[in-house]
């Protein structure tokens, strides 16, 4: 290596070190002021909720010591909720210190029950001046209450209830990020199964057209033309749904294709519906398993027994079912491919509890049956 191409490729590398240096700052400040804001509309909400407290018993909040006492006392309350939820919860209960998480409960709750006590010597003596002159000259030989008690228990309430928030909005976290999770495994397995059932399709219709080239047949290009255009539909379509009507376009080539290599065999599409196909969405590729299974394992070059594929759309119910007559060289436990297995697995991701699966197999016939519930 080359000494410029040691410095550009130092130069890169810092650029990409710069990058997600900054893109860690970006997510620091935006956590910051996602918990900063939150904060601020906790406090905003807890002062409404009191000043619509003493509005409802018809007290106006007073500028007098009385309403510097309330503020103040309502202000340590709110301190209390704050420090509990967004200081010590956090820092050391998800964290597992349980000793560490105990003991500065402890200090916190004593610390704001002092707090407490300081709000009512704050009152006391302003309390007396408003209770009119005999009382002023007899305020010295008053003693006092001793309110330590109530408020222990008022810091602990507080305490516990920011406690009790904190917990709360953890396990909603929590919550949400498993629901994530979950949606971004059945993702990614859907993503897996159709990029499996993708050379699967392909590897049984190159089948076909390998044979008509092997016999030199002039519908060898046509078969091609067929495959590009299939090949197309399987490509273009990332998403987990297609309208029905795409599909169904899909499932009609590939019918023609299968009938250029044998012209012979009778299918029969029947199909109800139609004009809500536009409007019906379904997982790609999911007519065609049934199909290939049928084409692959079915004789249907008897009029009397031909390949029978029924699709219906009738108040927002799917019905798909495709009967075929066993071919006399095949096996029925010849189940080794991956289709109906993948069909299986995708419909329980896409659909759970809204399906219908069924597969019946005698002697001579198979007949599969698929109905799904499309509300919501």
């Amino acid at each position: 290596m080359t000494s410029w191409q040691y410095i550009y490729v130092k130069f890169i590398a810092s650029l990409s070190s710069n990058n997600i240096f900054n893109l860690g700052c970006q997510k620091m400040k935006k956590h910051i002021y996602t918990k900063v804001v939150e904060i601020i509309v906790v406090i905003i909400s807890f002062l409404l909720f009191w000043l619509l407290y003493y509005l409802m018993l018809g007290k106006i909040w007073p500028n007098d010591n009385v309403g510097k006492y309330r503020v103040f006392q309502h202000l340590t309350q709110c301190a209390t909720f704050c420090v509990s939820a967004f200081l010590i919860f956090p820092r050391y209960a998800i964290n597992k210190q349980r000793l560490h998480f105990i003991l500065l409960s402890l200090f916190s709750i004593l610390v704001f029950t002092e707090l407490f006590n300081l709000s009512r010597l704050f009152l006391s003596n302003p309390i007396f001046l408003l209770l009119g002159p005999s009382v002023k000259k007899e305020a010295n030989n008053i003693q006092l209450q001793n309110y330590y008690f109530q408020n222990f228990i008022s810091a602990l309430t507080y305490y516990l209830l920011g406690l009790g928030y904190a917990f709360a909005r953890d396990w909603i976290n929590k919550d949400r990020k498993s629901l994530k999770l979950e949606k971004e495994i059945a993702q990614a397995e859907l993503t897996l199964l159709r990029n499996q059932l993708n050379p699967h399709f392909l590897f049984n219709t190159i089948n076909n057209i390998y044979y008509l080239s092997l016999i030199k047949s002039t519908k060898t290009a046509d078969a091609l033309l067929q495959l590009s255009d299939l090949l197309r539909y399987v490509l273009s379509e990332k998403e987990n749904l297609v309208t029905l009507d795409k599909e169904y376009e899909c499932l009609e080539k590939f019918i023609q294709l299968h009938k250029l290599r044998f012209p012979n065999d009778n299918i029969i599409l029947e199909i109800g519906g139609k004009e809500e196909f536009a409007n019906i969405q379904i997982p790609p590729m999911l007519l065609i398993t049934f199909v290939e299974n049928a084409f692959k394992h079915g004789d249907a070059g008897e009029i009397e027994s031909p390949i029978e594929i029924k699709l219906a759309i009738h108040e927002n119910q799917l019905t798909y079912s495709v009967k075929n007559k066993i071919g006399k060289n095949i096996s029925k436990n010849d189940s080794s491919g991956i289709g109906i297995p993948n069909l299986i697995k995708r419909l329980t991701l896409l659909y759970p509890k809204k399906h219908k699966l069924e597969n019946n197999l005698t002697d001579s016939s198979y007949f599969a049956k698929l109905e799904i519930n499309l509300n919501n």
